[in-house]
């Protein structure tokens, strides 16, 4: 791929002479940038163009130029491609129209470029987007007009799957004096797509930061394992966040785990940085040009004492700590200001002091402690203090860099001294406290993630066979979802469930009983009914032959033809309801899910999702992270579940969703937490299509 982004050679096909002709634009982006290989041109009439003939034919080029981008009419491509292959050109950038986002018959087209593309050897970028700029070769071929005076050459490549997103979101980092390395509009990803970039990306010595705009992923699990191979931050802007589990809506896991609900869990899992807006996009990125935040410990210093007030309410809910400042250096503050009514505490209130060479040293001062990790700057300055805040926040910089501490300056002035700043200093500048703290807890969660040793949790010995031939049974009986046959399969990978005997005919109902033992609940069995509390097929609390009997009788008597059997189980008495659950989603594969059940989930709607495997530490994290969690560890004199137990089937979920891609999803609902170990009380497991009836 260093061919593409390094080229010694480019041909532009679609360019004519006139004024309005928009692959004349790329030919011009190609010498505004000082593009340093041979650029050949292609069009329908003979012309010149900045110095070059306007060749009529693709037969007319030597062979062997490195990458074309195209620029003509949708049906013109697949001949272009073709032409291509001849001329032994191995990369294409199609920056045309009219494909699979334009109508079914664009979408065809697609599918013959791509085919005539994979026989002569040929890989594709887009088609529909504005192709690739490097700004350290100036191999820049958007087709909109571009300027590189304002670019700088930096470390942060981005890929998008909108053209109009990408040169916003450069716009916006030339804005913000964030230095580009490469930018890329994916389109509509027909051949390379963000996981052919990434693996790019993470070896380019140019790039140290990547930014990913997507509107769909197909590929998640392979994001995540190219996430979790690099040191390098990714920043992803997700949007088309709708719900998409409407499939297999057989399931309340599917219910419960919408789409955006397992990208969030995935990514953090991951380590990629998630980013709702263009805003928090930016702001990842400035904090993260900064050396890391190693912790939570946070010094905050204003101008402002209201300032500092609101800044210090928001650093708590990110979760930062504001020291309390040793008394030699409050000591050592007090000093310098002139009215002793201020007292220095963190944070730290400027209000009184004006000399701007005592901030450079009060902030060293600072940076020199050990025990801080960060310190939040806020900063105005009036007409009169715009030079000397100039130089103060040179001096932030430098004392950053010296310290290796992240100093998140927020800066309030007017428009003009703010770009200024942004150009001549190359600092990153945010407009509010809230802003800078967000920006500083992705710094800091980026970083402990980075240096926490991702554990491996071994596999449960269990009884894999066993659980393969019931599987293997019901796919083969054609019987989904599966009902009693999923106590039986968790039996089988060590998933505590309440005792249970299937009962087929009413006179084997004693014989069932005698190994169960009162109390029991009766539940009908079938396929038909998937919420058998609504329809009177679940009875509990009963005690007596005679009442099992009578519970038998009204079971089959709710329909005949569907009820095949009953299931009779122990009664699983205290504990708390809570419902763990798996799904297979189409990018990332099997997900687990846990929450809190019975009335929990409809009034808390909280839920936890990991993507399999999981290790202990992140099944901990599941269960504790709920806000309701705290209904586990006990409340107003309740006995504490045994969380412990609950990790554990949550491992034991995830290793039985690997081993068998033949499951969809996974349904337990209820579990009972008790003080001592969880048992399973109900659940179903629905089969993929392809092994399903």
């Amino acid at each position: 791929m260093n061919q593409l982004f390094y080229p010694k050679s480019v041909v532009v096909v679609g360019v004519s002479e006139r004024p309005d002709n928009l692959a004349r634009n790329i030919v011009e982006n190609l010498f505004e940038f000082q593009f340093n290989g041979e650029i050949h041109l292609v069009g329908r009439k003979d012309g010149v163009l900045y110095g070059r003939r306007i060749l009529t034919s693709m037969e007319q080029l030597p062979d062997g130029i490195d990458v074309a981008v195209i620029l003509t009419p949708a049906q013109t491509v697949p001949d272009l491609i073709q032409a291509c292959g001849r001329k032994k050109i191995p990369w294409v950038i199609i920056e045309s129209g009219g494909f699979g986002e334009y109508s079914e018959e664009g979408g065809q087209l697609e599918q013959t470029v791509l085919q005539i593309a994979r026989k002569g050897g040929i890989r594709i970028v887009g088609p529909n987007g504005i192709g690739i700029t490097n700004v350290h070769n100036g191999f820049v071929v958007p087709f909109v007009k571009m300027r590189s005076r304002p670019v700088t050459k930096g470390k942060l490549s981005i890929l998008a799957q909108s053209g109009g997103v990408l040169l916003t979101y450069a716009n916006l980092m030339v804005s913000a004096n964030v230095g580009l390395s490469k930018i890329v509009s994916m389109g509509n990803k027909l051949d390379l797509n963000e996981i052919d970039y990434l693996k790019y990306l993470i070896e380019d010595p140019e790039t140290e930061m990547i930014g990913l705009y997507l509107e769909s992923l197909e590929r998640g699990r392979e994001l995540m394992e190219i996430a979790r191979s690099t040191s390098k931050p990714i920043i992803i802007h997700k949007a088309n966040t709708g719900e998409g589990s409407r499939e297999i809506a057989r399931l309340h896991t599917a219910a419960l785990a919408n789409d955006d609900k397992v990208v969030e869990a995935a990514l953090k899992q991951a380590d990629i940085i998630r980013t709702k807006d263009f805003r928090s996009f930016v702001n990842a990125v400035k904090i993260l040009s900064l050396p890391p935040c190693r912790g939570k410990n946070l010094v905050i210093i204003s101008r402002s004492g209201g300032i500092g007030v609101v800044a210090a309410d928001s650093a708590e809910r990110h979760g930062f700590r504001l020291l309390p400042p040793d008394p030699k250096l409050q000591e050592q503050f007090h000093s310098l200001f002139r009215a002793k009514v201020i007292q220095p505490t963190n944070p730290l209130d400027l209000g009184d002091l004006f000399n701007f060479d005592l901030y450079t040293t009060i902030l060293e001062q600072g940076l020199r402690f050990p025990s801080v990790h960060s310190i939040l700057f806020m900063h105005g300055a009036t007409a009169e203090e715009k030079e000397p805040s100039r130089r103060f926040i040179q001096a932030v910089k430098d004392l950053s860099t010296r310290y290796q501490k992240p100093v998140a300056l927020q800066y309030n002035t007017d428009e003009e001294e703010l770009a200024y700043i942004k150009k001549a200093l190359g600092y990153p500048i945010f407009t509010e406290p809230e802003d800078a703290l967000t920006a500083l807890a992705i710094s800091r969660d980026h970083y402990r993630r980075l240096t926490t040793a991702k554990e491996k949790t071994p596999p449960y010995p269990v009884d894999q066979n066993r659980a393969s031939l019931t599987l293997q049974t019901a796919i083969k009986e054609k019987r989904d979802p599966l009902l009693f046959e999923a106590l039986e399969i968790f039996q089988a990978y060590g998933i505590p469930s309440a005792d249970y005997q299937v009962v087929h005919r009413k006179e084997n109902l004693e014989n069932a009983l005698s190994k169960v033992g009162f109390p029991i609940a009766m539940k009908v069995i079938s396929s038909e009914i998937s919420h058998k509390s609504d329809v009177g097929g679940v009875i509990p609390h009963i005690e007596s032959l005679k009442k099992a009997e009578e519970a038998y009788e009204k079971m089959r008597s709710l329909n005949p033809e569907k009820v095949s059997s009953v299931l009779v189980q122990k009664m699983v008495s205290g504990g708390k309801e809570i419902i763990l659950g798996a799904k297979r989603d189409p990018s990332f594969g099997p997900v687990v899910l846990f929450g809190l059940g019975g009335i929990y989930v409809e009034v808390l709607k909280e839920t936890s999702l990991r993507v399999a495997p999981i290790n202990r530490s992140e099944a901990e994290e599941m269960v504790l992270e709920l806000r309701g969690s705290a209904i586990l560890k006990g409340v107003r004199g309740e006995k504490p579940s045994d969380i412990e137990a609950i990790v554990e089937m949550l491992l034991r979920l995830s290793q039985l969703m690997m081993d068998f891609p033949e499951i969809e999803g996974i349904d337990i609902n209820p579990v009972m937490a008790l003080e001592r170990g969880a048992m399973a009380v109900d659940a179903r497991i629905v089969l993929a299509r392809e092994h399903s009836a």
